[in-house]
């Protein structure tokens, strides 16, 4: 068994002559069997290897488990790390936060030793388990690789040199050369979905055909080959339509409409697998297909909510993803002369004369500048806040304008309009809405003295 390990992995280059390599071993017989063949590779490059240990206190012998093992390194001479978890409440999502404690004590392991390989023993059976529980749930294409031969990882790269052997092989091979492990108790457990897939799923599919696990294997290799493809063709794609914002992503759907639906599916998994999902967001296949309706319908302006406050807004030919925000009806502002108030954190308002200017905050100074020139006719107070339903704005001495329709005409997004600030008299005239429109009232007559200037400020 060992030439066939050392041959698949020196076809692979896995690792060079003189390499310091570390090596996750739990005391099971797959991290066993793994330290068993890496001492013996060990001698024939001049390797050095490193064994990382998690003592999960999971079970009662986890710990005599760990001392064997102490020993075990201390006695060949091999650079041994443990950790122990000891959080208090181990009960909830347990498989998946001991996973994150075990994968971040070896990148700490290799970013202080400066080592740039990790080896681990998964195997055949691990694969075939782990792409049966991602069907089962419920994947993405990309997700459904499985457990990849070598990936990067940490400071450097993650390889599992066993997906060449099945369970069986590993444990016949421990037999044969007498190598001492521990079985993990709750393995035998049906509490945890892996467990009854090991035990009650696999061993039928096995004896259904001998050949299961080669052809889960091959499943696996077409699927990162087809992964690989799709993301050939979406990657050029993602860089030229996708961009980052303060709150979000903005994306250009004008030639996305354009693609067959295969593409703007791909497209779709692609956004949310770097954007979203990342931050522990779901996407279920209902809300992909309701979005590639939304893209079709031709309604300028649509939104979509999904889980933890996130939501997707189509405004024209941009896509927005972003969390929502809770815009205030009551935000309510009032302005003096020689005034300034911060209507946001990235919003700053000021009131000035044309005699004596203001200074604004030292945080403003640099963002970009709007302003308006008013007359002294205009009634103080200034009230600043947002709009409301049935607000007009004045565009001539005989014509008024509903501010919804002509947010309308100049084809500004929903979100933003609900952003705008409104600016009015003393009489609860509007006299501007910065960015977007002065109102006839705003325009000193030549009779008039130009007395304040408004200044707004926003970082864009």
């Amino acid at each position: 068994m060992f030439q066939e390990f050392y041959d698949h992995c020196k076809k692979n280059d896995y690792w060079q002559q003189n390499q310091q390599i570390l090596l996750a071993v739990s005391g099971g017989v797959d991290s066993m069997v793994l330290l068993e063949l890496m001492q013996t590779a060990a001698q024939k490059d001049c390797l050095t290897l490193t064994v990382a240990h998690i003592d999960h206190r999971l079970r009662p012998e986890s710990s005599v488990e760990a001392d064997y093992l102490k020993q075990y390194c201390q006695k060949r001479e091999i650079t041994y790390y443990s950790k122990i978890w000891d959080e208090v409440d181990k009960t909830k999502n347990t498989e998946a936060r001991a996973r994150t404690i075990r994968y971040d004590f070896f990148a700490e392991i290799m970013k202080r030793e400066e080592i740039s390989l990790l080896l681990t023993a998964h195997h055949s059976d691990d694969q075939a388990e782990t792409l049966l529980m991602k069907l089962t749930r419920g994947s993405t294409l990309s997700n459904l690789v499985g457990i990849r031969a070598s990936q990067s990882f940490g400071s450097g790269t993650l390889i599992r040199p066993f997906l060449i052997f099945s369970k069986e092989r590993l444990e016949q091979f421990a037999k044969q050369s007498k190598i001492v492990y521990f079985e993990d108790s709750s393995n035998q457990s049906d509490t945890y979905m892996r467990n009854r897939i090991r035990r009650q799923v696999v061993p039928l599919l096995k004896k259904e055909n001998p050949k299961f696990l080669q052809h889960m294997a091959d499943f696996s290799e077409q699927i990162t080959l087809a992964d690989e493809i799709i993301q050939s063709v979406i990657e050029p794609m993602y860089a030229r339509w996708v961009s980052k914002t303060k709150t979000g992503w903005s994306i250009q759907l004008s030639e996305l409409k354009q693609e067959k639906k295969s593409v703007q599916t791909f497209f779709l998994i692609t956004l949310f697998q770097r954007t979203i999902v990342p931050k522990g967001v779901s996407i279920s296949q209902s809300q992909s297909q309701q979005l590639l309706t939304m893209l079709d319908r031709p309604a300028p302006q649509l939104s979509m909510d999904i889980e933890q406050g996130w939501q997707v807004m189509k405004e024209y030919d941009t896509l927005f993803l972003e969390k929502k925000r809770s815009i205030h009806e009551d935000a309510l502002f009032f302005l003096n002369e020689f005034e300034h108030v911060f209507l946001s954190k990235n919003e700053w308002l000021g009131l000035e004369t044309v005699k004596e200017k203001i200074d604004p905050p030292e945080i403003v100074k640099n963002w970009t500048e709007f302003s308006l020139l008013i007359s002294g006719q205009t009634a103080l107070p200034l009230t600043i806040r947002h709009r409301k339903n049935g607000d007009r704005i004045s565009l001539t001495p005989n014509l008024t304008k509903r501010l919804n329709r002509l947010f309308i005409d100049q084809k500004i997004p929903n979100l933003i309009r609900e952003r705008a600030w409104i600016i009015l008299s003393a009489e609860e005239e509007i006299i501007w809405v910065p960015k977007f429109a002065n109102s006839y009232l705003s325009i000193p007559t030549e009779t008039d003295k130009i007395l304040y200037r408004l200044l707004y400020r926003i970082k864009e």
